[in-house]
C-alpha cells in the first residue's frame, strides 16, 4: 500500500488555515501569545468581586447597580433605628444638619469607655466637648456625674445651632434609660440638661426661647413634641430654683 507523502503537508497546512480563520480558538493556553498590557496613567487596584446575591439580581446583561445618590447638602447618613423611631424622627430628619454620629446608644461599652479618671478617652471627651461628635457628648453627659457641666453647656449650644439634629438623635435613642434616679428615659435626661443649662447659666436666654418657639411650630405632635415638653418643664423649674422666677 502506497502512502501519499504530499498529502501530509497539505493536510497540516489546511488545519493551520482553518485555525487561523477561527481566530485561534483551538489554540492551547501555552501556545497563545501574551496580550499587551493595558495603557493606563497609573496603577489601579483590582476591582472587588460583586456579591453573588447581586450578580443574580442583575440578569444576564449584568448591568451595574445604580449609583447612590448623594444629597447636594452633603448631609451624612444617620445610624439606622427601629422603624417606629425613624418614623417619629422623620420630620426632624428632613431638616437634618450635617452630623458626625456613629452610635445611637447610651452604653459606655459601645464606645469602649469607662467612667474611671484614668480612662484617657473618657477624659479626652471632657476636655474637647466642643469638638467631639454628638453621640460621644451625650454619653459623657449621661455618665460623667460631676464632670458634665461643660458637656451640658455644649449640648445647649448645639441645640441652639442645630435643633433638628439634636432632636432627631434624641428620638432615635428610643426607650433607653439611665440606671440612676428613677431610671428616666435617657433622652429626657438630655433635654433636662439642655434646659437647665440655659436657665441656670444664661438666665433664660432669648435664643433658647426663640429656638423652642420655632421647634414648637415645626413639631406640634409626636415624640419630638414630648421632648420639647420635657425641656419646657425643666426650664421653668430651673428658673424657679436658680432665679426665683416662674415662667
Amino acid at each position: 500500500m502506497k502512502t501519499n507523502v504530499m498529502g501530509v503537508p497539505a493536510l497540516a497546512l489546511a488545519l493551520c488555515l482553518l485555525l487561523a480563520a477561527c481566530g485561534g480558538q483551538g489554540a492551547l493556553p501555552s501556545d497563545a501569545p501574551p496580550e499587551p498590557p493595558a495603557k493606563t496613567s497609573e496603577t489601579a487596584p483590582p476591582a472587588e468581586p460583586r456579591p453573588a446575591s447581586l450578580e443574580a439580581s442583575y440578569g444576564e446583561a449584568e448591568a451595574p447597580p445604580p449609583e447612590r445618590e448623594v444629597p447636594a447638602s452633603g448631609k451624612e447618613e444617620i445610624p439606622a433605628g427601629p422603624e417606629e423611631l425613624v418614623k417619629d424622627a422623620a420630620p426632624a430628619l428632613e431638616r437634618l444638619e450635617k452630623t458626625e454620629w456613629q452610635i445611637v446608644s447610651i452604653d459606655l461599652e459601645s464606645f469602649g469607655l469607662t467612667t474611671k479618671y484614668d480612662d484617657e478617652r473618657f477624659m479626652y471627651i471632657m476636655g474637647h466637648t466642643d469638638t467631639v461628635p454628638l453621640d460621644q457628648l451625650i454619653v459623657f453627659d449621661l455618665w460623667g456625674d460631676a464632670l458634665t457641666e461643660g458637656a451640658s453647656e455644649e449640648l445647649r449650644s448645639r441645640f441652639l445651632e442645630a435643633p433638628d439634629t439634636v432632636l432627631a438623635y434624641l428620638v432615635l435613642m428610643g426607650d433607653q434609660r439611665v440606671d440612676y434616679w428613677e431610671q428616666p428615659l435617657a433622652a429626657d435626661v438630655i433635654c433636662m440638661s439642655i434646659a437647665s443649662a440655659d436657665a441656670a447659666w444664661h438666665g433664660g436666654s432669648e435664643e433658647f426661647a426663640a429656638t423652642m418657639a420655632s421647634c414648637r411650630e415645626r413639631y406640634p405632635s409626636g415624640r419630638i413634641a414630648e421632648l420639647l415638653d420635657v425641656m419646657e418643664q425643666e426650664h421653668a423649674a430651673s428658673m424657679e430654683r436658680n432665679h426665683g422666677q416662674s415662667e
